[in-house]
């Protein structure tokens, strides 16, 4: 939950909609999480926050978003120990020091500013990026404690001290892009050209024990700091549509050729005890000892692409019975154990959680290619008609039973609202 206000009352509901209401996208009250480093400036990381009124917003804010950001205005403000974090009406996010000092542009998703605009941006910088990555342009922008820190929008971070030399993440882009053919690994290289020769490396960098490398298809691989591979992620790449059959064991590709002759691998990773654990692209995981035994995940597809039993049923009759009474149009993709639980998707793309017991847990409609939205048996009374009442038009795309006798849902405006055992409302968080 990203942007969350507690509503104390509906009261306090309207007053927050008053105060913030002076500029377009009236602001929602937000919090903010508590921070695990003090001397990150990430949105995520920062202990909870104040709500500030739009009248109360410091005029040296105001005005360096006049100055810079002239084609669009404030959403919302908040004061949290060290910093104002600040985010605009279209999407921009802004952090200040409490002397008002900028320290993070974050135009990533800004729906107006494709980029960090110019007069933000140091002009050693912009020049290092114009004559190095001439087709790209800096999405974010951070001052760090060693100098200055900036995101391309090809994800390619660079670091810079605070004399402007590149310090980290500066390789040459080639004048493409920043889809680099190489980078300073030698090994690295050899395994992409021979392994993804219709692809090049867009970046690689070192995250603790690995090198997290990103190609320019959008596959991801991770390397051990001794170059061995540990995982080939080709889920999203827009040229290898599954793993390289080279860089899969052959008793692996035998099991899948036998059980699911539809599918094929989208990701593979070698655990640290020797095992293995692969995707299909049916989204079912299955999972291998050392000596190749299938350990979850792997009963037989019956030949027909991989979904359990046919895709049609379980092996669990409570959730067949569930799914054939509430989802009708549509069938069980897979239901496997995940611990005290049992995950189950349906083959439009729901997702069910259900306890041991068969009593279900959480359902997910929000990816659903049949269903928009959770089927109103399902939904208690109470919160039906609350929804009805305060969000007319919005429906409930995912529902939740708390531990507490609660229950929290979203619905398809992106407000996450949470209950308690008496259907009293007790939070709203805003997910957008």
């Amino acid at each position: 939950m990203k942007k969350q206000f507690i509503i104390a009352t509906f009261a306090a509901l309207a007053f927050f909609a008053t105060a913030c209401g002076k500029q377009d996208g009236a602001a929602t009250g937000t919090t903010e999480n508590a921070a695990t480093n003090l001397q990150s400036t990430q949105w995520a990381s920062e202990e909870v926050g104040t709500l500030i009124n739009y009248s109360d917003i410091e005029p040296a804010i105001m005005q360096f978003v006049e100055t810079h950001f002239p084609q669009t205005g404030i959403y919302n403000c908040h004061q949290t120990q060290h910093y104002y974090k600040v985010r605009l009406n279209d999407q921009t996010k802004l952090t200040f020091t409490h002397s008002f000092d900028w320290i993070e542009v974050d135009c990533e998703h800004s729906t107006i500013y494709g980029s960090v605009p110019a007069s933000i941006v140091p002009e050693q910088i912009t020049a290092y990026v114009g004559a190095n990555f001439p087709n790209n342009h800096i999405d974010q922008i951070e001052k760090e404690n060693y100098g200055w820190d900036v995101e391309l929008n090809n994800d390619r971070e660079i670091k810079f001290d605070h004399d402007f030399n590149v310090i980290g993440g500066g390789n040459n882009g080639g004048g493409n892009g920043g889809g680099n053919t190489t980078t300073d690994y030698p090994e690295i290289n050899t395994f992409v050209s021979t392994y993804f020769p219709q692809t090049t490396i867009q970046h690689a960098r070192p995250d603790g024990n690995e090198i997290d490398v990103k190609l320019a298809d959008g596959t991801d691989i991770d390397f051990y700091l001794n170059f061995d591979w540990q995982s080939i992620d080709c889920d999203e790449a827009t040229i290898y549509g599954s793993v390289p059959a080279e860089l899969v064991p052959s008793q692996i590709a035998d099991y899948v050729t036998a059980n699911f002759p539809n599918n094929h691998i989208d990701q593979i990773e070698k655990m640290l005890n020797g095992n293995w654990e692969i995707e299909l692209n049916n989204d079912r995981e299955i999972k291998f000892d050392a000596n190749f035994n299938v350990i979850s995940g792997g009963n037989n597809g019956g030949g027909n692409g991989g979904g359990n039993n046919g895709g049609n049923t379980s092996n669990y009759p409570e959730i067949n019975t569930f799914v054939s009474t509430y989802f009708p149009q549509t069938s069980i993709q897979y239901a496997r154990q995940d611990g005290n639980e049992i995950e189950v998707k349906l083959a439009d793309k729901t997702e069910i959680d259900f306890y041991l017991n068969f009593d279900w847990k959480q359902i997910d409609c929000e990816k659903s290619l049949v269903y928009s939205s959770v089927p109103t048996e399902l939904v208690p009374a109470q919160i039906t008609a609350y929804v009805s009442a305060n969000f007319p038009g919005k429906v409930i795309e995912t529902i939740e039973k708390k531990h507490n006798g609660g229950w929290e849902i979203e619905l398809s405006n992106g407000l996450e609202i949470t209950f308690d055992a008496n259907f009293n409302v007790t939070e709203i968080d805003d997910k957008k």
